[in-house]
């Protein structure tokens, strides 16, 4: 009688072939993720080219970029005195941006319109009118990097993941005079393209478009900008949204003529220390902060660097690695200094 002779796989073999998918599959993932990375950077770049695009065409029509943040005339409460707060350069681009309905249905007109939770009741509270169109908007894709694991929101406002480039702090090959010191927020500059309540034209952009920011990415995570924690820092400010821009009325390095005590900026950044460089344990660097920090470094979830906009509409990743003084001579419009091509 014949022995049955049985087939299949014995226990060793089965092992093994799970080892060998194992491996297999350890080696795939990496790759896998790099692949989905580089979809998402690609996107990000996209996104900044788009806001780019917005920035030149605003400029076509006005024959001006925007200001980086503005001003609103009205005070922040009834009988008081001062101003309000304004829209960043976010607001005025929205038409540009195909958020033509958006920009329609908010007031520009009144107490603050570009703080959604300003407080206090009345007509003239422009913040809670804008408030309903800006939460019902909800974070606008184009203004979001899609590695970020940042929060969307903070239940009252939407981030904005790229700040306009106001200028430059402390630069060593040149002089730069235009700043704005506040013991608290830190330097905030006007020497760049997108600044506090002035509109550059095209003819201010004298180091050449190809030589001067306008964008850059601010979509990371820095740690201990709140002591022992991780804070996502969304142009210049966690705390508040893309349409914040500031109630101060005047340019660096008179930025607060009238004496507010509340200098804020949002949404813009001024250049002084290197993408993505983080505080030193236990203790801040001048001029970051959480709620708002006028020099937070450019900052991403990319591995080794970020993105950035110039003015001639061209995208680059910048490398975390740059020189920081070269770095300031991109983020200033007419420092007269030559830029090393290959940045």
């Amino acid at each position: 009688m014949k022995k049955r002779i049985q087939s299949g796989f014995t226990l060793v073999e089965l092992l093994v072939v799970i080892a060998i998918i194992g491996i297999l599959v350890g080696l795939l993932l990496p790759a896998v993720q790099a692949a989905r990375e580089a979809a998402r950077r690609m996107q990000c770049s996209n996104n900044v080219k788009q806001l780019s695009l917005a920035l030149l065409n605003y400029e076509s029509g006005f024959q001006r970029f925007p200001p980086g943040a503005v001003h609103a005339k009205s005070p922040r409460a009834a009988g008081g005195s001062g101003n309000s707060f304004g829209p960043s350069f976010y607001g005025m681009l929205l038409p540009f941006m195909e958020q033509t309905a958006l920009a329609n249905s908010l007031t520009w007109v009144g107490r603050s319109p570009g703080y959604v939770s300003e407080g206090g009741a009345g007509p003239d509270n422009a913040g809670a009118a804008n408030k309903v169109f800006v939460l019902a908007a909800g974070p606008l894709p184009m203004m979001r990097c899609p590695s970020s694991a940042g929060p969307l929101d903070n239940g009252r406002d939407s981030f904005a993941h790229y700040a306009g480039v106001a200028g430059c702090v402390d630069p060593v090959t040149f002089s730069e005079t235009r700043l704005f010191n506040d013991g608290t927020l830190g330097l905030i500059s006007g020497g760049g393209m997108l600044t506090a309540n002035q509109a550059m034209k095209m003819g201010n952009c004298s180091d050449g478009t190809s030589n001067t920011m306008l964008l850059g990415e601010m979509s990371g995570r820095l740690e201990r900008l709140i002591p022992g924690t991780y804070s996502f820092v969304a142009a210049s400010g966690t705390e508040h949204g893309w349409l914040m821009g500031t109630r101060v009325n005047g340019v660096p390095p008179s930025l607060d003529p009238a004496g507010s005590g509340d200098e804020r900026v949002f949404n813009t950044v001024s250049l002084r220390y290197s993408p993505n460089q983080e505080p030193f344990a236990n203790q801040l660097f001048p001029g970051m902060g959480s709620n708002v920090g006028a020099n937070n470094p450019l900052n991403s979830s990319h591995t080794g660097g970020v993105t950035i906009g110039l003015t001639d509409g061209s995208i680059h990743f910048l490398s975390e690695n740059i020189e920081l003084e070269t770095l300031k001579k991109l983020a200033t419009r007419d420092d007269g200094q030559p830029v090393n091509a290959d940045f």
